[in-house]
This record gives structure tokens, sequence and C-alpha cells, in this order.
């Protein structure tokens, strides 16, 4: 019988590995004890559910599994790694609403109707720039308003939210899909990649990015679209941060 990994398992068992021999090895004898009999036997097999359904989990530590499918020829390893959800572990609780008082429902339609419109504010954040399909992904923004001058560093207003932490967390979450389909694949580094900065001083807003941008200029313009950044006042600037490969370290 073949042991298949997805690339995203792959990933995790070897980071396991260079963080831990002990858990690595845990991790081959519950995959060799997977090959021998699939359905049962060491680290509590369990057959998932719901959009997992097919798949089957087993435990090599606390809250540490080993997410996998299995055929008459092979095992494919879909996932390695801490605290991974699945739908047959969410409980099955009643929900109980409280309904909204009369004064507490009209201050929250107040609310809403004030945020009317602020959508088409100018925005700060960050994004990827998905070659293949042409377009943005993993967008982050926030409205220049929501920031004061408190939020600036050195003069200038970002997002607080980082490449790295929201590639980690996407990451995450597309990697237990049933078709392991998803663009958050490799490092997060090794995608086009850019951050909208507001000056405060020069009241404008940059575009940071590597030189990527110039070998695909016609992203400039969906960038400022996504970020409804006004053209006659936005640039776009260069850092060897932002290049294709580069990063904190």
């Amino acid at each position: 019988m073949k042991l298949l990994f997805t690339p995203e398992a792959l990933e995790s068992f070897q980071e396991i590995k260079r963080v831990s021999q002990e858990d690595a090895d845990k991790v081959k004898e519950i995959l060799k004890d997977i090959l021998l009999h699939p359905e049962d036997g060491k680290g509590n097999p369990v057959p998932l559910t719901g959009a997992l359904s097919g798949l089957w989990s087993r435990e090599y530590g606390i809250q540490q599994q080993i997410v996998y499918s299995a055929s008459n020829d092979e095992v494919k390893i879909f996932a390695v790694g801490q605290s991974i959800i699945t739908t047959n572990q969410i409980g099955q609780a009643e929900l109980s609403q409280t309904q909204y008082s009369e004064q507490e429902y009209r201050s929250v339609l107040k609310q809403m109707a004030a945020n009317r419109g602020k959508g088409e504010d100018p925005k700060v954040g960050i994004f990827w720039y998905n070659i293949g399909r042409d377009e943005l992904f993993g967008v982050v923004s926030h409205p220049l308003n929501d920031y004061s001058r408190a939020n600036a560093s050195d003069g200038r207003i970002t997002c607080s939210e980082l490449h790295e932490d929201v590639w980690k967390k996407e990451f995450r979450k597309q990697r237990y899909k049933g078709d392991n389909s998803g663009p958050f694949i490799g490092a997060y580094q090794d995608k086009p990649r850019g951050r909208i900065f507001y000056n405060i001083e020069a009241d404008t807003f940059e575009v940071a990015t590597g030189k990527w941008l110039q070998d695909y200029p016609h992203v400039y313009e969906l960038i400022l679209r996504e970020f409804n950044l006004p053209p006659e006042r936005t640039s776009a600037k260069y850092a060897v941060h932002w290049d294709i490969g580069q990063s904190w370290q």
C-alpha cells in the first residue's frame, strides 16, 4: 500500500520533525499502523462526517491529529498537526436567541445606517497578487477613517495585520478542505504581495510592493480599485522587503 502526502501535510510533517523528533516518531508510528489496518488500531481511529466525510482522524498526542483517507492501494495524508477541528467534534447544543429590545433595535439600525456608503472610503491594508488568475487575493483592508493620528507610526498609517500572520491563518483554514484547494500554498513571501500606507503629512497614499509590479503594471489599477484609492493622491513605492522571496529574515 502506498503512502501519499498532500503538499501541506508534508510541510506540516517536516515542520514537526524540525521542532520535535519525539513527535515525529509518534507520527511515523501511527502512519505505519494506518498502512497495516486503516480503520482500526493505534490513535483511536475515527471516521469523520459532514464536509469531511470519507476521511479518518487519528491522535498521536493531546490535541494532535492525523487526517487521512484510505483506499485499497493507498493512504493519503491530508493534515498533520494540533487542534484540528472536525465536524464530528462540534457539539450539537441547542441555540438560544434573545430578542433585541425596541430601544436596542433602533440603536443597531441607526448604527448600520451611519455606515451606509462608507464602503467607498479609501482603505489601507495588505494583499497578494495571483499571476495565473490575474486577481488580488488575501486582501485585508480597513477604511482610513477607522484610524487616527494615534495609530500612526513615523507619520504613516496602515493596518496592523502582517502578511505572515494572515497567510498562516488562511493556510490552516484551507489545508483541511477535502479537495486540498486554495491559493495559500507554499511560503507567504513567494507570491507577489504589497501594502497600502497613508502618509499623514502629505495626505497621500502609497502602494508599497516589490519590483514585480513593474512586470505587471496593470495590477496597479486593480489595487486602486480594491482599496478605493484616489489616483491623484496615490503613488507606487518600491522596497526590497516586498520583493518576491524577501521577508523579515
